[in-house]
């Protein structure tokens, strides 16, 4: 008997949701505080700190290439043994077998493995900290420290830019991919952009010298605007659409 999550669902063809049991809710905020009592994570993982992907983005204007890779099936590719190397060393053998257990549910695809799931509160942390402590984390981290490139992480999307096109070419965009087949953390290729002076990434445009959300994705925000009636919902899609770029802003508060 199942005694992690209560129901789970598909929300789109093969990416599963659990949600967590009310005593799985409460294990997971424990072992979440714990880890951020004793790991400090990467000043670029931008899910972990304020701001989220309009900062991981912002990070980048000024830099004139871009490049932009997603980590194939991230939650998924994770399984409990990986986990609890990564927690043996901060909390010891026990608790780490024991939270890595907690941590992790069977694949639903059917796969003989274990993965860490969407829908858990722990589920973001412990995955940053497993792709921090591998080969691509610490490879990303080496890349952090050169004054040349400019890294951001935020979740499975890794971006990275430079003044300089010639700093974020075919020889570090190699050097990522031997990294992170090294760490069996693979990026799709449907997913990835660049090197170039413009990416797109959370329906964002990105280019040296501006931001701008895509039009598909600005119609949307309209038509909320118009359907709306509430000052509250509509001061969150105003202020949103203003964080990315303020013209856009204006526009749709004229149209919406």
């Amino acid at each position: 008997m199942n005694t992690k999550w209560s129901t789970r669902f598909e929300l789109k063809p093969g990416k599963w949701v659990f949600v967590p049991t009310p005593e799985m809710i409460q294990v997971g905020k424990e072992i979440k505080s714990a880890i951020e009592m004793r790991w400090r994570p990467p000043t670029y993982f931008y899910h972990l700190r304020p701001g989220g992907h309009v900062a991981a983005l912002k990070a980048h204007l000024g830099n004139a290439a871009f490049l932009r890779l997603d980590i194939q099936d991230f939650f998924g590719s994770i399984g409990r043994s990986r986990v609890a190397r990564c927690l043996k060393t901060r909390f010891g053998h026990d608790s780490a077998r024991e939270w890595a257990h907690a941590s992790t549910v069977r694949d639903p695809s059917g796969a003989a493995r274990s993965i860490i799931p969407f829908g858990f509160v722990q589920s973001p942390i412990v995955a940053s900290l497993c792709l921090a402590e591998s080969a691509l984390g610490r490879h990303l981290n080496t890349l952090h420290r050169r004054r040349s490139v400019k890294v951001s992480v935020y979740v499975d999307d890794i971006i990275l830019s430079s003044k300089d096109p010639d700093a974020v070419g075919d020889e570090l965009l190699d050097g990522l991919k031997k990294a992170g087949h090294r760490s069996r953390l693979f990026f799709s290729a449907e997913k990835s952009q660049g090197p170039g002076p413009t990416i797109k990434a959370f329906n964002i445009e990105l280019c040296s010298k501006s931001m701008r959300i895509e039009d598909g994705r600005m119609a949307e925000f309209i038509e909320a605007l118009k359907s709306s009636a509430h000052p509250f919902q509509r001061a969150g899609i105003l202020g949103y659409i203003g964080s990315v770029n303020s013209d856009q802003a204006v526009e749709a508060g004229q149209l919406g």
